[in-house]
Order: C-alpha cells, then sequence, then structure tokens
C-alpha cells in the first residue's frame, strides 16, 4: 500500500462525530472547529480531518492552550477528546 493509499485510510479509531476541515488552511479549520465544538458534548471525542501540512503541528498546539485532549493522530486524521464543560471558554 503506497503512502496515498494508507492517508486515504481512516483509522480504525472510535469517535462520536467527525470534523472535515476540507483542504482549508489549518488556521481555517482551527477556527471552524472551535465554532463546531461548541455545540458538542464536553468529554465527546471528534474525528477532525485536515489536509493542511501545518496540521501536525497546529492542532496538538490548539489543543494544548484550548484543554481540548489530541487522543490520536495519523495524518490527516485526528483524534480529539473535547474537555468537560466546566473548562470551556
Amino acid at each position: 500500500m503506497s503512502s496515498i493509499e494508507a492517508c486515504a485510510q481512516i483509522p480504525n479509531w472510535s469517535f462520536d462525530d467527525e470534523f472535515d476541515g476540507g483542504d482549508e488552511t489549518c488556521g481555517r479549520v482551527i477556527v471552524n472547529l472551535h465554532l463546531y465544538i461548541k455545540d458538542q458534548v464536553p468529554g465527546s471525542t471528534i474525528l477532525v480531518i485536515s489536509r493542511d501540512p501545518g496540521a501536525p503541528v497546529e492542532l496538538p498546539a490548539w489543543c494544548r492552550m484550548t484543554h481540548n485532549e489530541l487522543t490520536d493522530n495519523q495524518h490527516p486524521y485526528y483524534l480529539i477528546t473535547l474537555k468537560p464543560h466546566l473548562l470551556r471558554n
């Protein structure tokens, strides 16, 4: 299997919902993701898809800054567990 085929394969992760950032830049993905998670249940797990080459650096940094947990990652797929409601901004 080529690396292109491997990237196309979603990892065998369990998640509650999916957010596909498409081909947007990571900055735009993060803004849209921030708006998206406001309506999600705290503690839920979201599969985030971001094809931007900066995502392997920017999404983990965003998780640290927002106290959401980057549970797993395999670019372009990122598994994020949302922080408890009391800590949310």
